[in-house]
This record gives C-alpha cells, sequence and structure tokens, in this order.
C-alpha cells in the first residue's frame, strides 16, 4: 500500500528560529522562573487608539471581501502615507496584503520562476528561507560579517554571484535581524548592479521610520530605479499591531503590479476591518511614529550599555529596527539558550533571545551569535540584560 508521504517543502522548510524555542519557555514558566522575551519582535507599545476606535464604529449589515485591489479609502490612506518620504503612487501602482509577510511572497512570485535565484544579504529575516522553499526559488547569500558591522562588500563580490537565473536582489532597510542602516552608497551600489545586470530590487523596508540616524528613506523615490524597486511594506511595527496582518506591495512597474494583481484576486483579499481601522493611522502617522522611535532609541542605549558588560561580546549599537545582533564568546547559541532556558537563572529570573544560526543561509555561519529583540521597557530592559550577561558568564564557567 503507497505511504502517504509530505511534499518536499512540507520537509524542507525550516522551524521558526524565533518560535522553536517556546516548549522549553513555557516549562520554565511552568517551574515559575521569570523569563524576559527578547526573542520576538513582537511590539509591548500600545497602538494608536483611532484603529479599535474605527473598527468598533463599522455598522454595515454584512462583513463582505474587500476588493482584492484594496478598500479606496485605506489605498488613498497610503498614497498619502507615502507622499511624506517622496513618493506619488497611483492607486494602481499599491496593492494592501495580509502583512509584509505576503507582500513578500507576492513579488517573489512575480519576479522569479522554479529554479530561478534571488542574490540576499545574510543574515537576513529568516521567512525569506521558508518563502523561497515554498516557491522552489534558490536563494543566493552574500555574508555580511558582524566583525565588519554587516557592512556590504564590494559591487564585484556582489556581480560574482550574478548568472543568467538570477532575477533581484533583496534589501532589508533598516534591517532584520542586525538593526543595520543601509548607506546611501550602498543603496546606490545596489541600484547601480541591478540597473547593469537587469535585475529587480525588492525592497523590504518594514521598519522605515525605526531608525536612529538620519531621516527614513524610501528607495522607490529613486527615480533611476523606478522599474527596478518593488517595495515591500508592513503597518507591524511603525503602528506596534502586527496582529492587524496588513502589509502592502508597491511599484511603478506595471508588468510587475499586473502580476501581483492576478496573484491578489487568487487569494481574495486583505482584512476589510483592519484596512478600515488604518484609514486615520496612515493619514497622520507622524505623531504616533516619532514617539515610537523615541522609545526604541533609549531602548537601543540600554542594550548597547548591557552588552559592554559582556567580556568579548562582538557589536556595534544598532542603527535601526529594535534588534541587535551581537556575537558572544560562546560556541553555539543555541546550546546558550537551552542552557538559559532550561538550567540558569537569577533571582528567579532568566532570558530568552534568539540565535542567530537559521538567519543564515551557509551552513556553519552566525553559530556564536544571537539576536536581542528589545521589545521590554528600559526598566526590565536594564534587569534581562544584567540577567544575560550573569548568564554567559555561568555558562563560560560549565
Amino acid at each position: 500500500m503507497k505511504k502517504l508521504v509530505v511534499s518536499k517543502r512540507g520537509r524542507n522548510v525550516i522551524a521558526s528560529p524565533i518560535r522553536k524555542f517556546l516548549p522549553l519557555m513555557q516549562a520554565a514558566e511552568a517551574k515559575g522562573t521569570k523569563v524576559f522575551r527578547l526573542n520576538v519582535g513582537d511590539p509591548d507599545l500600545a497602538p494608536p487608539p483611532e484603529f479599535l476606535q474605527t473598527v468598533k464604529k463599522y455598522n454595515l449589515p454584512t462583513l463582505a471581501y474587500a476588493p482584492s485591489p484594496g478598500i479606496k479609502a485605506h489605498m488613498v490612506a497610503w498614497q498619502k502615507y507615502y507622499k511624506q518620504f517622496g513618493l506619488s503612487l497611483e492607486l494602481n501602482q499599491m496593492l494592501p496584503t495580509v502583512g509584509c509577510a505576503e507582500a513578500i511572497m507576492l513579488a517573489l512570485q512575480a519576479v522569479a520562476d522554479f529554479g530561478d535565484e534571488i542574490i540576499v544579504f545574510e543574515p537576513l529575516y529568516a521567512s525569506y528561507k521558508s518563502f523561497s522553499v515554498m516557491t522552489g526559488i534558490k536563494l543566493i547569500p552574500i555574508t555580511l560579517p558582524i566583525e565588519k558591522n554587516f557592512a556590504m562588500p564590494p559591487a564585484s563580490v556582489i556581480e560574482k554571484k550574478i548568472t543568467a537565473r538570477t532575477k533581484a536582489i533583496v534589501i532589508i532597510n533598516p534591517d532584520n535581524p542586525t538593526g543595520k542602516l543601509w548607506s546611501p552608497a550602498e543603496l546606490n551600489t545596489v541600484v547601480k548592479i541591478a540597473k547593469k545586470h537587469n535585475l529587480f530590487i525588492i525592497s523590504d523596508e518594514t521598519y522605515r521610520e525605526i531608525r536612529f540616524n538620519g531621516k527614513p528613506y524610501c528607495l522607490l523615490s529613486d527615480k533611476s530605479a523606478r522599474q527596478n524597486v518593488i517595495l515591500t511594506d508592513s503597518v507591524s511595527k511603525r503602528f506596534s499591531m502586527p496582529g492587524a496582518r496588513i502589509g502592502c506591495v508597491a511599484s511603478f512597474n506595471k508588468e510587475i503590479m499586473s502580476a501581483i494583481l492576478k496573484f491578489a484576486q487568487a487569494r481574495l483579499s486583505a482584512g476589510t476591518l483592519e484596512q478600515l481601522g488604518l484609514v486615520p493611522l496612515l493619514n497622520n502617522s507622524r505623531p504616533y511614529v516619532s514617539k515610537v522611535v523615541k522609545e526604541y532609541k533609549k531602548r537601543q542605549k540600554v542594550v548597547a550599555e548591557g552588552l559592554k558588560k559582556i567580556k568579548g561580546a562582538v557589536f556595534k549599537p544598532a542603527q535601526g529596527a529594535f534588534y541587535q545582533a551581537v556575537g558572544l564568546p560562546i560556541k553555539d547559541a543555541e546550546d546558550f539558550v537551552r542552557f538559559m532556558i532550561g538550567k540558569f537563572s537569577y533571582q528567579g529570573k532568566t532570558v530568552m533571545v534568539t540565535p542567530m544560526q537559521d538567519f543564515y543561509i551557509t551552513p556553519g555561519k552566525g553559530k556564536n551569535e544571537i539576536r536581542i529583540a528589545y521589545v521590554l521597557n528600559t526598566k526590565d530592559l536594564k534587569v534581562a540584560m544584567d540577567i544575560l550577561a550573569r548568564g554567559v558568564a555561568a555558562y563560560g564557567r560549565q
């Protein structure tokens, strides 16, 4: 009798590096240990009250599908939002998505076929690895070393990776998981390479405004690259509401947006209530977002001060997003996380961080690196960083 077999996609897709230690954390908490969760990029800040206020006012007799291209008022609000970054987008040049995750999936599917290649810079947001398995697209990694603060290599290094099957380059700016900000010179180099080799650029800008130096920037505003750039975006982080699951994909390239619209029609629509609730937020984003950025900047300093107390830690203070990547004086970050959750505590407390190994594609990279998501208030964050330092010392002694 023929055996039931799961697809290769199902077998090969990676488990979430952020969530796979959840059982250990739950076991620690069941024993009464307080766990400071610095592993998931789930903001602890209250979202703008206007969102729920708007949703509660919904009074139509039915809750219908939204149009695949988006509810008009919602898309007009995105138009207004993007104008502050020098962008004048038409409604047919944008489309709402179920979070940035779907925006990324739609962009990947629009630019590449099964077996095609896309250049990425590692460490990278781990979901790209899963998306590549799900779509049959091969990711070609270029390593950005933590010792060099994740600086981009010369153009020649990138161009050596380009083949006849290369379709696009991915940029995450500000970057998850590293907290890196891409410099104007680095972005300009990527644009030049993309134009020279006729490649798309998927610009993931989920954390656009959460940066601690300079003004927010949108790569789609580069007029020289308008036909190359596909923007993927989300409201999850700037409005502290990942549960709303609304993102956006945008491009001046008509063929790309035509393809994406057909994909979007196949999956029907993004949420109706979420789209309506976000209209006032997108229409007036700066007051809330500016407060969020100030708070994360305070937290960034707390994390940096805490890491300075760990002998042998390799890092530069993050420049954006709300993540800090750090190399620790350990051999195996996954083993260290198991130690912190399963064996170590200080005054009944411990810390959960994310090992960086799964953020890399190249085998063996990132084994001694962790990512810290500073999604705790500064008081708790100071305590957590002290516990982390004590944990590193205790792990080294065992």
